[in-house]
């Protein structure tokens, strides 16, 4: 009988990587660890990689372009790159969401300061401002005002082009938690 090899790319073993590790040790799954640190891709190489690679690196756009690489080598990469760049991106994730016609909050995508305010005006204050791409709440702010938001707008010009794509949402008003909930086909199963 052959037995599965799997691959996994990763910055850091945190729990999650730990707890894979453990697992594919239970199940006999022959598992090679890559340091995402230590990787270097050719355009046009072959492939020397496991047929299936668990993509576990931190980094949004290190975790795009390896897995781009891997897949063009004709690896099967767990998330694909079509899953990393749509859940990594909030206007993606929100456009894929609403196409499904799962209830969001309401957000409009401005290009420009000018046209944030625009949208400002039409979503209402308290509104609140997040970076398409990042995580841990980090850039994310309250626009209490038309005020507060030309001036947080404003900052927002002098940073790197993706920050100048606005993403807009009603400020919820929501007890102090956040519930994450994964969902495989139309089914929840866990959160």
């Amino acid at each position: 009988m052959n037995k599965a090899k799997l691959g996994m790319v990763c910055d850091h073993i945190r729990l999650d990587e730990k707890l894979i590790i453990e697992t594919a040790k239970e199940m006999d799954i022959p598992l090679n660890i890559y340091n995402a640190d230590e990787l270097f891709l050719g355009i046009d190489e072959e492939s020397s990689f496991e047929p299936v690679i668990l993509q576990r690196s931190i980094s949004y756009f290190r975790n795009l372009h390896i897995t781009a690489l891997l897949e063009k080598m004709g690896v099967q990469v767990v998330n694909s790159f079509h899953s990393a760049l749509i859940c990594g991106n909030k206007a993606l994730s929100s456009l894929t969401l609403s196409k499904a016609g799962v209830p969001t909050p309401k957000t409009f995508i401005a290009f420009s300061k000018e046209g944030a305010l625009k949208a400002l005006e039409k979503l209402g204050y308290p509104a609140i401002l997040k970076p398409v791409v990042g995580s841990w709440g980090r850039l994310i702010a309250l626009l209490k005002d038309s005020e507060s938001a030309k001036a947080i707008l404003e900052s927002r010009e002098y940073m790197f082009p993706i920050y100048q794509i606005y993403y807009l949402q009603e400020m919820i008003k929501k007890p102090d938690r956040d519930i994450r909930c994964f969902v495989i086909g139309d089914q929840a199963v866990a959160a």
